[in-house]
């Protein structure tokens, strides 16, 4: 995907349908995380995502077209910022070869125990720049 140097694929199951038969907006955001679960996996190489405690501050959908059942979906990922304790992430998300959804989601690294944000790891800001596409279109 041009402009997105991650790119993972989504298997639309059944129950991700609604009455009209396709995806349901709730879901796009499901796929998006999926997209973040495969980002991570290969930035760490692992499954094991102790040093990722973050929290999700926001995210935005644009839905441009139905995705349905049969579809042959792709997700797009980048890293479109790295704050002092935060980072962006964009999302394309491809039905068919066009685009069904763009993305956006602002995720602030947190302190449990203290309640309070914190800054984003070293490991995470250095593994992160590889995918890192600032003032892309989105």
């Amino acid at each position: 995907m041009q402009g997105f140097p991650f790119s993972t694929p989504i298997e639309v199951r059944f129950r991700d349908l609604d009455a009209m038969g396709h995806v349901n907006n709730a879901v796009f955001v499901t796929y998006f995380e999926m997209g973040r679960v495969a980002l991570f996996e290969a930035l760490y190489r692992t499954r094991r995502f102790e040093e990722l405690d973050f929290i999700m501050a926001r995210v935005e959908v644009d839905f441009l077209r139905p995705v349905r059942l049969h579809d042959r979906v792709e997700l797009g990922l980048r890293v479109a910022s790295l704050g002092t304790t935060s980072f962006t992430l964009e999302y394309l998300l491809a039905a068919g070869g066009e685009a069904a959804a763009r993305g956006r989601s602002v995720q602030v690294f947190y302190d449990y125990a203290q309640g309070a944000k914190k800054p984003v790891p070293e490991r995470f800001r250095a593994a992160a720049a590889a995918y890192l596409t600032p003032g892309g279109p989105c």
